[in-house]
């Protein structure tokens, strides 16, 4: 996380389909009794809310339709009375780059005559043991079911900031075509780099803050109720800067010339297939995701060799079984850039809370990653609140993944092997709050937020 783009929550991430699915209007009668559980789960993952994901390279679920940032899922499920409602809401994460974060969540809605959200503006206060204090203003605005705004401002007092615009219509010629614009400015303070390879030492940790703008423009074309194609332009443009943890050596002193630490003007065009069967984006029982992309790539201010290809599969797919209290989930993730040159933060990488889950956030960088991960999603308790129904799920895992510059010659014995636990709070059909703890070679490690890993 940090104050800056990830989530995670506009066109790029975060477990739906791109296909044309509406998400219903939010009514006072129908939400109102699920208000303490929601706030619950909210305070799980609030902080989320104007704090961009920042691992770039790793493979995105491209322009879902009707997909929101994590803490929107949250906040359009909360009710509303009236043509204004205010809910503070208390905001707790963590994680191991990061730490903990504490604050509270002001959502403020605007509900039309007919009581469906139509505006929610969010101001968010954060506190931070590395970056200090931290103040966000979100607004979403929802003209239809099918048209989205976003907007971020958000200042630290220590180094991180972020500001976001972005806009999407999957409705286009009566559901046939998809737009989608994005633009992001951003410092994040707690990027990390190991060096390259599956076997970089926890020792050789280094931090850097990542300063950041990118612009997307997305345009796409329906092939069916489960299938999508859809083509990106984007613009990534990059600084290096010192990081905020003072106990680790600075990025540019101890890994001077590695690719793209003097930064890159990045211009990249993207073709994104996409097949969706799962019968909920959010909180998937059963149905297969795939994506398969590839991508040219270039280095716009770079005098040596200064293009790659980018190409990448990820496949997914959930098994119902005894009676459908448990689905087992199965997942298979490969990326790779052929090419020279290639900046160190525009490679494959894997570690954090939807990847390898017992590191960092890309705790491992190379050519190519492969990334496979089971998970039990065991239904342990189903009990109704004030006549709405929730859920807690055990859910044992294990995600085994590398990455290696000649795939050729890799093992198996090789892989990094994590398994873990989480347990997950459901309030169907939208809201998982989770809290997973892996093990690997660095020891333990807890992630506390938002949504499904996959």
């Amino acid at each position: 996380m940090g104050s800056g783009p990830p989530s995670s929550g506009s066109a790029e991430n975060g477990g739906n389909s791109i296909r044309r699915r509406r998400k219903p209007w939010i009514r006072i009668g129908r939400r109102a009794r699920i208000l303490c559980i929601l706030c619950s789960l909210a305070s799980w993952g609030a902080l989320e809310a104007g704090r961009p994901a920042f691992a770039a390279a790793e493979l995105p679920e491209e322009m879902p339709d009707g997909h929101l940032a994590k803490e929107e899922h949250v906040l359009k499920e909360l009710p509303v009375e009236g043509a204004y409602t205010v809910i503070p809401l208390p905001a707790f994460s963590y994680n191991r780059n990061e730490g903990p974060w504490y604050g509270v969540l002001v959502p403020i809605l605007r509900a039309n005559p007919r009581g469906e959200i139509e505006d929610i503006l969010a101001p968010l206060y954060l506190h931070n043991r590395h970056i200090g204090e931290t103040f966000t203003l979100n607004y979403y605005g929802y003209r239809s079911n099918t048209i989205q705004y976003r907007a971020v401002a958000s200042y630290s007092t220590e180094v991180e900031r972020n500001f976001e615009l972005s806009y999407k219509d999957t409705g286009v010629g009566a559901g046939r075509f998809i737009l989608a614009a994005e633009g992001t400015w951003f410092k994040n303070a707690f990027a990390r780099f190991f060096g390259f390879g599956n076997k970089t030492h926890e020792e050789r940790e280094t931090t850097y803050t990542s300063r950041e703008g990118h612009v997307k423009l997305t345009a796409g074309l329906n092939l069916g109720s489960h299938a999508s194609l859809l083509f990106t332009e984007r613009y990534r443009d990059v600084r290096i800067e010192d990081g905020v943890i003072t106990s680790l050596p600075q990025t540019k002193a101890f890994f001077s010339g590695v690719a793209g630490i003097g930064g890159a003007h990045i211009l990249g065009h993207r073709l994104t297939y996409l097949y969706d069967s799962r019968d909920n984006v959010l909180t998937p029982t059963r149905g297969s995701y795939v994506a398969i992309y590839g991508e040219v790539t270039q280095n716009l201010v770079h005098d040596k060799p200064d293009r790659w290809l980018r190409y990448g599969l990820d496949a997914r797919h959930s098994f119902p079984h005894a009676g459908g209290r448990m689905v087992f989930v199965a997942r298979f993730l490969l990326e790779a850039v052929s090419g020279q040159e290639v900046p160190f933060y525009e490679r494959p990488m894997l570690g954090g809370e939807n990847t390898l889950r017992a590191f960092g956030l890309n705790r491992f960088i190379d050519d190519t990653a492969l990334l496979v991960n089971f998970e039990e999603r065991i239904r342990v308790l189903s009990k109704r609140f004030f006549d709405h129904a929730v859920e807690l799920e055990l859910s044992p895992f294990l995600d085994f993944g590398r990455v290696t510059t000649n795939w050729e010659s890799a093992r198996l014995r090789r892989f990094q092997i994590n398994p873990g636990v989480g347990i997950r709070a459901l309030a169907r059909p939208n809201v998982v709050g989770r809290l997973d703890v892996g093990y690997g070679k660095d020891g333990a490690n807890v992630f506390v937020g938002l949504d499904y890993p996959f």
